[in-house]
């Protein structure tokens, strides 16, 4: 759910080139792409329209983020095959181009060095989430009112202790 940053991360993840290994996905408002807990791993570049990222918890339904053009999910799901972490939903009319494991694997034997270019521009996306993730917490950890509000410092050392748990990813 970066924005943005596919042509930022080196190389352009939707050059003509890479075209042919897509599904191109038309979608009509409402419709969902991904639903939270889906065990399902297709990546997606948002073509165009807008798309909600929606995360559901003690059933409430929050929007995370919205998407739009040249904006990407799924990753996450893509390589370590976990569930969706959220619910992804087209808010009007939208296309997107979605990327399956198979399809990979067919750049990889057609064009080796460009998915070697894609999985390192894939890779330099997922780091620069991590990264911006890392200086969140490190911002709120460092934040005076976190360390006079004892809800604030529970749920921040329930986050780095969940993070030290995960240290398969990160």
């Amino acid at each position: 759910m970066e924005k943005n940053k596919l042509f930022n991360q080196g190389r352009n993840l939707i050059e003509p080139e890479m075209l042919p290994f897509y599904e191109v996905v038309e979608l009509n408002g409402g419709d969902a792409m991904m639903f939270q807990g889906e065990l399902t791993t297709d990546f997606f570049i948002v073509k165009s329209g807008k798309m909600q990222v929606i995360e559901s918890s003690g059933g409430k339904a929050v929007v995370l983020d919205t998407l739009g053009a040249g904006d990407s999910f799924g990753e996450m799901s893509f390589f370590d095959e976990g569930g969706r972490s959220a619910t992804v939903r087209s808010s009007g009319k939208s296309v997107l181009y979605r990327l399956t494991r198979e399809h990979l694997a067919d750049m990889a034997r057609m064009q080796p060095q460009l998915a070697m270019e894609y999985l390192i521009t894939l890779g330099k996306l997922i780091s620069g989430k991590l990264r911006r993730i890392d200086r969140m917490i490190a911002g709120v950890t460092g934040d005076q009112k976190v360390k006079k509000d004892p809800d604030l410092k529970k749920l921040v050392f329930n986050i780095k202790r969940a993070m030290k748990s995960r240290k398969d990813i990160f």
